[in-house]
């Protein structure tokens, strides 16, 4: 036997063997090429839907909306990149592709709605969805009412 039989008999061993450890190297990669908090392990960002609660006595011109925390639409555990704005103060994340797509589909669910963002126990936002969002690429920012989100997640990656 030749060695060129030998090569075309063992092909389709070594075509699935390569194909198992692209495989494998790309899910190792998707992994590990993730940034988490240099913190903790807890989420970094949660969303929730808003439900409207009646207003308090003296406060009636505050939002009168809270949520319910045992239910998050949403929970971002890692980013794939965040990016520190040229003034320093806000910062843009890259959402990991399993997050993208799950946030398009609820920024298509909430268009013209808010949605509620929870950075920490205690840091909410509430954003107005104007358009579905399909890049994965969500700015915290002073100038878009985020700076304090923006200022945690620096914090919790150490930037």
């Amino acid at each position: 036997m030749s060695n060129s039989e030998d090569l075309v008999r063992f092909y389709p061993i070594v075509k699935s063997l390569s194909v198992a450890l692209a495989l494998f190297f790309s899910a190792v990669t998707a992994t590990l090429g993730d940034l988490r908090p240099v913190d903790s392990n807890a989420p970094v960002l949660q969303y929730f839907a808003p439900v409207q609660i009646a207003a308090r006595p003296g406060h009636t011109d505050a939002p009168n909306f809270t949520f319910d925390k045992q239910k998050p639409l949403l929970t971002i555990t890692s980013v794939r990149q965040l990016f520190v704005h040229r003034n320093g103060r806000g910062v843009t994340i890259v959402l990991n592709e399993r997050d993208r797509r799950r946030y398009a589909e609820l920024t298509r669910r909430f268009t013209g709605r808010l949605l509620i963002c929870v950075g920490a126990g205690d840091l909410v936002s509430i954003v107005q969805i104007t358009a579905p969002m399909e890049n994965g690429m969500i700015e915290f920012s002073d100038a878009s009412g985020t700076g304090d989100i923006a200022k945690y997640l620096r914090r919790r990656f150490g930037m």
